[in-house]
């Protein structure tokens, strides 16, 4: 009934080669796996071991008060993400160590409008953070002044501005936890 229906699309003579088409379509697509793998993804992996890690609480120089909580908070949460690095509370355990510290946080306006107030600020903020390798005391991976930037809308309400700002500075400390859990998986993978 299908050779019927699409015979008034398709000329019969053309059937062996869609079907050929088709046929070769369908292998390449089943055959041609990449490898590739999701790192947000856990993965069960029994060949190669994890690595444990101790995150510090990071200085924090700003005013920010409790922002080093925040990011602490949301890089344990990026490294529950997988199996391959397991985020634990006890140094002597560790394998790895990350410490940072949260260095300066400036908010230079990005718009304005006629009257020369800011209508949207972009946070510039900075901070440094290291990667050691506690078994034998060596830097794997050091970021000195690491800047980020995220604008954020101002508001006449003052909460709205300041709502906007922390959710801003939430968006800066995922994108961080994420280059950080990213960059220590490849370099963890790159151990073995």
């Amino acid at each position: 009934m299908i050779i019927l229906f699409a015979s008034k699309f398709i000329p019969l003579k053309l059937y062996p080669r869609l079907l050929i088409n088709v046929f070769l379509f369908f292998m390449i697509f089943v055959l041609s796996s990449c490898g590739y793998s999701n790192p947000y993804v856990r993965q069960k992996s029994s060949t190669s071991p994890s690595k444990n890690i101790i995150i510090t609480t990071w200085q924090n120089r700003t005013n920010e008060l409790g922002l080093e909580s925040v990011y602490y908070r949301l890089l344990n949460a990026w490294y529950k993400k997988s199996d391959l690095v397991r985020v634990v509370f006890d140094e002597e355990q560790a394998d790895l160590k990350l410490t940072g510290e949260i260095s300066s946080i400036d908010l230079p306006g990005l718009f304005y409008d006629r009257f020369d107030e800011a209508l949207e600020v972009k946070i510039r903020l900075t901070v440094s953070f290291t990667l050691f390798d506690s078994r034998n005391n060596t830097i794997l991976w050091q970021e000195k002044e690491y800047a980020i930037y995220e604008p954020f809308i101002l508001d006449p309400i003052g909460e709205k501005t300041e709502y906007n700002k922390q959710r801003a500075l939430l968006r800066i400390g995922d994108e961080i936890g994420e280059l950080i859990y990213l960059r220590t998986l490849e370099i963890v993978n790159n151990m073995f």
